[in-house]
């Protein structure tokens, strides 16, 4: 996982074919689960003022081609 700033994770999110995130079935049991594209980036994008603390967190995502050549995004 590498951390990005809001801008550098937007345009990550804008590279990627298909994004992941993680779902938690329960406390031992953790899925993938395929988040859409639109909807992040509506959702990142709606952000106009970021706080001290968000951008102290940042963003995690792990940006991958397959084995297809498809860029697959994994976000936390």
């Amino acid at each position: 996982m590498k951390r990005y700033s809001l801008k550098e994770f937007i345009e990550v999110v804008e590279k990627a074919d298909i994004i992941y995130g993680e779902v938690s079935l329960n406390a031992a049991t953790k899925i993938p689960a395929r988040v859409k594209k639109k909807s992040i980036l509506e959702n990142l994008n709606s952000i106009t003022d970021e706080t001290l603390y968000m951008n102290q967190i940042g963003y995690y995502g792990d940006l991958r081609k397959d084995e297809k050549g498809r860029k697959i995004l994994k976000v936390l």
